[in-house]
């Protein structure tokens, strides 16, 4: 009877351990949305809205987002959010952000976008992903290749 038992007790913490998997990375897809809400020559205000992919099979909650956006590596711009969103399982959600760009560093990659007809946009920081309460660090990093497209 105690092999019964024993046996019974292996099969529960093999089943807790192996249910317990590590949380896949959520998959950026594209910039949704992109509209200028402010702007001058300094500073501007830019909103936009990111699609991601939430790969695994439960649905999460993030909050607390800060991250820096750069224009082939020149840190163009700032975004801090602190607005809870959910996140469904196995599915596509949109990210709303607000960016505070300093324009001074986006003039300096005019010339470079120009010539090169594409640039590198990419986002790197931290959020916190969680459910049920219980939050845990995420690192933010997501990079696209954009055409430009003058004429």
């Amino acid at each position: 009877m105690k092999r019964f038992q024993f046996g019974i007790l292996v099969l529960l913490v093999w089943g807790t351990i192996s249910s317990c998997g590590k949380m896949k990375d959520l998959e950026f897809l594209r910039i949704a949305s992109f509209n200028f809400d402010n702007l001058s020559f300094s500073k501007s205000t830019v909103r936009m809205e990111l699609a991601y992919y939430n790969p695994n099979n439960f649905s999460l909650r993030l909050k607390d987002a800060e991250f820096d956006v750069f224009l082939d590596d020149r840190k163009v711009g700032h975004s801090l959010q602190d607005t809870l969103i959910d996140i469904p399982a196995r599915d596509t959600f949109y990210f709303p952000v607000k960016l505070e760009v300093d324009m001074g560093h986006v003039f300096q990659n005019v010339l470079g976008a120009l010539t090169n007809k594409e640039v590198t946009i990419k986002a790197a920081g931290n959020c916190k992903v969680g459910k049920k309460g219980i939050f845990l660090p995420f690192p933010i990093k997501c990079e696209t290749k954009q055409k430009l497209d003058f004429l």
